[in-house]
């Protein structure tokens, strides 16, 4: 039977995966195999091999099923006379308009990086004529112009690849696919320097954290104190209701998120997904003090939030960040906290101390409100140097000898 193999490459960084099979399934015969970038296509291929019986799809179902690159000397469908060629841009937001699963927030979002970093180069080439040099040099360009390699890459596989694999798929009604191979197959992300969050690692760095943003604003400095005890997202904490808190448990409910559309922030009824459904534990300390909010904002007709600006309403993050981060940063830093922190590092903090400390995979998951572990763990669990000293100690044990004979040292 077919298999599906995963390749890496010699540097480490990148992997494919290689689709093999016996011509026929027959143990006599050679090796055949193709690769591709994406597990999900190299398992449909495979699935196509083995429903022709171990042996190379025809060209009819390559082409039906998104793999006309497979195809040997095809060129891509010449348009008809006096027709202008579809552009990217064109093809782009007709590829937008057909999605129908995702959040409209998620389609918003990919219409707006496609504006603001693909339309200026590619818009109005001719998307069959865009060659692999073009985008690899787009993405070289993005590198230049000071994006991460994460940005990059969401950039890249969340519109960009999406947008050239349906090119290369058969048009709904029988039409020949815009394209005969996708561009961006075997290119490899730019590399670059991956700056690892810093995160709080000890008491005494976040009581240092504290006692900088309690001199800043108290009020700000509760929010904080909030979105690092229980790990929230800015969205969850700072949209957080009265009515989401119960104080009988010391938990705090996510039953609705602040999330910025169209370049205003709006409260929206719901998480994005189901996983942003979830209950959080408070501690004792951090309890009170969400009560007394509470109990302070039932006496003020018309508050809607259990932390607020200045003026009453739910904080804005460019507000927030401006006139109450980056003063609480800076004052920890000239106290002697020597990290570059974020506010999303403090989630980073909450989930590494809590896999530190040994809280189950589950567990875990649950409070960082993601559909899969590995994101948690892979994304959000730092490595620390809090396992150095029981580290000493077990070793020491083991040696048996505080110190080494003279003839070892």
């Amino acid at each position: 039977m077919a298999s599906v193999e995963k390749r890496t490459t010699k540097d480490g960084k990148s992997s494919r995966w290689r689709v093999k099979w016996r011509e026929g399934g027959r143990r006599e015969n050679p090796w055949s195999s193709r690769t591709f970038e994406y597990l999900a296509d190299a398992k449909r291929f495979r699935t196509l091999v083995e429903s022709a019986g171990e042996r190379m799809p025809t060209p009819e179902q390559l082409a039906e099923h998104g793999f006309a690159e497979l195809l040997p000397g095809v060129a891509a469908p010449a348009p008809e006379p006096g027709e202008q060629p579809v552009t990217f841009r064109a093809y782009a937001e007709e590829w937008l308009g057909q999605l129908v699963k995702p959040h409209p927030e998620t389609v918003r979002k990919y219409r707006e990086r496609l504006e603001k970093h693909v339309f200026p180069r590619l818009g109005d080439r001719p998307i069959v004529e865009i060659t692999r040099r073009e985008m690899r040099e787009w993405q070289q360009g993005l590198r230049d112009a000071g994006l991460s390699a994460k940005t990059i890459a969401n950039i890249r596989g969340e519109s960009v690849v999406p947008i050239f694999k349906a090119a290369c798929r058969p048009g709904e009604d029988g039409e020949p696919a815009v394209r005969t191979a996708n561009p961006m197959d075997g290119l490899p992300l730019p590399e670059g320097p991956r700056a690892e969050r810093d995160i709080l690692e000890s008491p005494d760095e976040a009581r240092l954290f504290l006692e900088a943003a309690y001199a800043v604003d108290p009020e700000a400095a509760d929010l904080l104190l909030c979105k690092l005890s229980t790990g929230l997202r800015w969205g969850e904490v700072s949209a957080l209701p009265p009515r989401a808190v119960n104080v009988a448990r010391s938990t705090v409910s996510i039953v609705q998120v602040l999330r910025k559309v169209n370049r205003r922030w709006v409260v929206e009824p719901k998480p994005k997904t189901k996983q942003g459904y979830r209950e959080v534990p408070l501690t004792a300390a951090v309890a009170r003090m969400v009560a007394e909010r509470c109990a302070a904002a039932s006496r003020e007709p018309g508050r809607q939030f259990v932390f607020v600006a200045p003026r009453g309403n739910h904080w804005r993050y460019e507000d927030f960040y401006t006139d109450r981060w980056v003063k609480i940063r800076d004052l920890a830093r000239e106290r002697g906290l020597a990290r570059r922190m974020t506010m999303h590092g403090l989630r980073h903090s909450l989930l590494t101390l809590l896999a530190t400390e040994g809280v189950d995979l589950a567990a875990l998951r649950t409070m960082a409100g993601h559909a899969s572990v590995t994101t948690t763990l892979n994304v959000y669990v730092h490595a620390t140097r809090r396992h150095h000293e029981p580290v000493r100690r077990i070793v020491g044990d083991f040696l048996g000898v505080d110190e080494l004979p003279a003839a070892g040292r």
